[in-house]
This record gives structure tokens, sequence and C-alpha cells, in this order.
């Protein structure tokens, strides 16, 4: 047999091993599939929401409170000579 003959046919059961490997990695069944969901399995639709929108108003007035008491105390801190931020 030639070297260009003999490559072939080693190129040829490299590739059948790897085909035969990888199909028999596929889980038999459904019930030896892991804890995590499938990528195209979707959540179903919630009842209620999350938060009413008199929870959402309150959490965003809650949020900006927070911000701005935070922004009032690095101003307290370090006098109200802040270094502007540069635009990226």
């Amino acid at each position: 047999m030639s070297r260009n003959g003999k490559t072939t046919l080693l190129a040829a059961a490299v590739l059948m091993l790897g085909l035969s490997l990888c199909s028999s990695a596929a889980p038999a069944d459904e019930s030896s599939v892991g804890t995590y969901p499938r990528v195209q399995d979707q959540p179903s639709a919630r009842e209620k929401p999350a938060l009413t929108v008199d929870e959402q108003s309150k959490l965003k007035e809650e949020l900006i409170n927070a911000r701005n008491r935070q922004n009032s105390q690095v101003k307290a801190k370090d006098g109200a000579a802040q270094p502007k931020s540069k635009k990226p």
C-alpha cells in the first residue's frame, strides 16, 4: 500500500472513531439528563407580575433617594469640587 493510501486509511479510521464516540455521548433517555433546563425550554408565564406598579414606583423612588444620599456624602467628604468624568 502506498503512503498516500495509508494516510487516507488512517484518516478514515480516525473519522469513524470520532463519529462513533460523539453519537454514544448523547443520553439514551430523558431521565439521565441533568438538572439544568434545555436551552429551548421557555419558563411558563407568571400569573401575576413580580412587582405591582405601586411597588415598582416605591422601589424606584427608594433607589433614587439612596443614590442622592451617596452623592451628598461623597460631596461632603471630598468637598464640592468633583472631577468631571470623562466620556468614553
